[in-house]
């Protein structure tokens, strides 16, 4: 039997201080530096392809020009590139494991009071190693946290940080962003490939940690190291946890002095729910199980015949007409201790226990509703039954019964912990059901595969006429999702551009029929390449020509900007079949408007400027309809956020599937359980929906993503029943450390 204790981090931070390993700290060198060449190669070859499908499918022939410059770069400077990053880590990874961090790459030195300084290449580069390594730490999770520890114990440190720990992936990303800088190619390019890198290098350090972990601990490296979570947050979901496992636990409790209260021991402490239920009642009756070590006997078959017509008797005693969890706790603990004291001396008291001990922890599950409870306190003697004919139940993930108890469970997830449910199919089928295992269920043990059919028929007729409901919702999403992508982006440009604008009747109809036809017609045909963009500057700088002083206050410009900007009229009108005499006309009169005697000096100087400038800002918030089309139209809060620090969690956002619950603030402090019922067009909208398909509310992808990150929107565990309430008892009743 394996008694190895369970350890917080707290006591090996304040008590391990060994000497340096320079042994095993060599080998972990060797194993991190080894695999970086092979990880350099796939992301060039990678970066390669890359850089080619965006010339290729670009539709602007100078920027597809230039992205293929860019690959010639890349081709020509990779082996300096990697070279440098492989000469750099090595370096990197030599002074950490002799204890210097300074210069690990943090980046933080070169920084300085540039911070403000938004559009400086430094804050760039900042952002994006940051990115990088926090989306490590985050996927690595408690592979990094201990891999950290174990690292400490090797060097001799009690408390290493992030960025000072060895094979930190700030390193790795501040020498790779280094490194590819180094190429003949803009910033925006840079900050695609290494983007291209993260999503390659991300996986590979994780799967690292993991293996250094393994490896750490057949070395006896903390080999017993388990991070300490919040009750619910086991590393052992879905683990199957076999009777004898349990009870191993609960003998080791048994033998520790508790200080006051009953032999029970480790419960006698607590209060309420199955804590309290544990330090006295039928549970302290408890004897083992079969190979615990207990002292009782095994059942023989008249004995057993015995209690499960006991059994019977019980179970078909009327339950009361509560959804009270006191009165179900109450009610759970009289039904299992007059069974137990049956089973008295007998291994099979402890799987009535256990089984019991079971259910008042399902009693205390807050995810659960009070519906659902009622249903599942009236399941404790049908699974008790159950679990004394079949030695498998605890050790069988797919045991009809306990499946039985997971999908009901999460079949019900939408229901809110004190919901009102009436008339809702499901709640009415699972009564049926429960009905008729009290009622019928013996010895067969098939009337539970039979029960578990009539759940999965149920619940999939359940969910048709859900999804029948949603369908109006989906079909009126997706028609306003169709529209949106139709929008008019000249239109709404052309209208961005000339609102609260009173130019001279000429240039407003020279934009608004002939101009907007250009735009139209260069979006159809090319899309959102470079002529479309240079048409919107062509209307930009019409509009700017004809205001008031501009000939004056910045006349440089003007006589750079006036007689490309007529060129480019031309050619547009041209392209549209405006005949030659009519261009003609449409040029002259514009060159009329800006001859210097039409446009005489506005006395007001200071106001002409304020108009001049409130112009400049109202075109660049017209230019972002060009840059993108404006977003789908979503009904959420307003939030402010730093983007740097939401790429993980638009990565999560990515990976959402529909059908998912969720715990989601409708308001300031009110959480509602939604579901995901529909992401709308490319992840554009994400519309949450009750367990009765009732839109409760919508996030942009953006939004969704704040939301998780806030926690202002939570997935509910989804980890079935059964497996959630034994890792909580695991977590309950195993042996803690003794602090001295």
């Amino acid at each position: 039997m394996n008694t190895a204790k369970v350890t917080r981090l707290s006591d090996h931070r304040s008590t391990v201080q060994p000497p340096v390993d320079n042994t095993r700290l060599q080998a972990l060198s060797r194993r991190f530096l080894d695999q970086l060449p092979g990880l350099l190669d796939s992301f060039f070859s990678k970066a390669d392809d890359f850089l080619f499908e965006w010339a290729e499918k670009t539709n602007d022939g100078l920027e597809s020009a230039a992205y293929f410059e860019h690959l010639r770069a890349l081709r020509l400077e990779k082996d300096a590139v990697r070279r440098s990053v492989l000469s750099t880590m090595k370096q990197r990874v030599e002074q950490q494991l002799n204890g210097r961090f300074e210069d690990a790459g943090s980046g933080e030195a070169e920084l300085g009071t540039e911070l403000s300084l938004m559009g400086d290449e430094t804050l760039e580069r900042s952002l994006a190693i940051d990115s990088f390594s926090n989306r490590v730490i985050e996927q690595s999770s408690d592979d990094w946290l201990a891999f950290r520890e174990r690292l400490g114990v090797l060097i001799g440190k009690k408390e290493l940080r992030d960025e000072n720990t060895p094979f930190n992936a700030r390193a790795l990303g501040s020498a790779m962003f280094d490194g590819l800088s180094s190429i003949e190619c803009p910033l925006k390019t840079v900050l695609m490939l290494f983007r291209l890198f993260d999503k390659q290098a991300g996986p590979k350090l994780v799967q690292y940690y993991q293996a250094s972990n393994r490896w750490l601990v057949e070395e006896g490296i903390l080999p017993n190291l388990k991070l300490i979570h919040g009750r619910g947050d086991s590393s052992d979901n879905g683990q199957s946890h076999t009777l004898e496992q349990l009870s191993q636990l609960l003998a080791q409790r048994n033998a520790e002095p508790s200080g006051s209260g009953p032999a029970m021991g480790g419960f006698s402490g607590h209060s309420g729910g199955a804590r309290g239920m544990m330090s006295g009642g039928y549970a302290g009756g408890y004897g083992g199980s079969a190979g615990s070590g207990g002292s009782g006997i095994q059942l023989d078959a008249s004995t057993l015949d015995v209690l499960l017509g006991s059994l019977s008797q019980i179970q078909m005693q009327a339950a009361p007409a509560t959804r009270d969890v006191a009165e179900l706790k109450r009610w759970t603990h009289a039904q299992a201790s007059a069974i137990t004291s049956q089973a008295a001396g007998f291994e099979d008291s402890g799987t009535i226990s256990l089984v019991a001990m079971l259910f008042e922890y399902i009693l205390d599950d807050e995810k659960l509703s009070s519906h659902m409870k009622q249903l599942m306190a009236r399941m404790q003697i049908p699974i008790i039954k159950v679990a004394l004919l079949d030695k498998h139940f605890f050790t069988d993930t797919h045991h009809s019964a306990r499946l039985l108890l997971n999908r009901m469970a999460r079949a019900a997830s939408g229901w809110e912990p004190d919901a009102e449910i009436d008339d809702d199919a499901l709640l009415e089928g699972m009564e049926g059901i429960v009905v008729r295992l009290n009622q019928e269920f013996e010895t067969d043990l098939t009337l539970f595969d039979e029960a578990l059919a009539e759940f999965n028929t149920l619940y999939e007729q359940y969910k048709n006429e859900q999804d029948a409901h949603l369908e109006p919702l989906k079909a009126e999403e997706d028609s306003k999702y169709e529209e949106h992508q139709k929008q008019d982006r000249a239109r709404l440009f052309m209208d961005a551009l000339l609102a609260d604008e009173t130019p001279p009747m000429v240039v407003r109809t020279l934009l608004e029929k002939h101009w907007y036809r250009v735009m139209k017609a260069i979006f159809r045909q090319h899309g959102e390449g470079k002529s479309w963009k240079n048409s919107a500057r062509i209307a930009r700088e019409l509009l700017w020509s004809v205001q008031a002083n501009v000939q004056v206050s910045q006349a440089e410009r003007f006589r750079k900007v006036a007689p490309a900007m007529l060129n480019g009229l031309r050619d547009g009108l041209k392209a549209i079949g405006v005949s030659e005499a009519d261009r003609s006309s449409w040029i002259e009169a514009i060159q009329d408007l800006h001859q210097i005697e039409r446009q005489p000096l506005n006395e007001d100087v200071w106001e002409a400027q304020a108009k001049l400038d409130a112009f400049e800002e109202k075109s660049a918030k017209a230019d972002t309809i060009i840059e993108a089309p404006a977003p789908l139209p979503v009904d959420e809060p307003v939030v402010q956020h730093k983007p740097a620090d939401l790429t993980y969690y638009m990565d999560r956002v990515d990976e959402l599937e529909e059908g998912v619950w969720f715990e989601i603030e409708v308001k300031e402090g009110r959480m509602e359980r939604g579901c995901l019922s529909h992401v709308v067009g490319a992840r554009s909208k994400f519309v949450f929906t009750n367990y009765k398909g009732d839109r409760i509310a919508e996030r942009s992808a953006i939004g969704l993503a704040m939301a998780l990150r806030n926690d202002s929107i939570r997935p509910l565990d989804d980890a079935p029943l059964f497996d959630r309430v034994i890792d909580s008892i695991v977590q309950d009743i195993k042996p803690q450390p003794s602090h001295h």
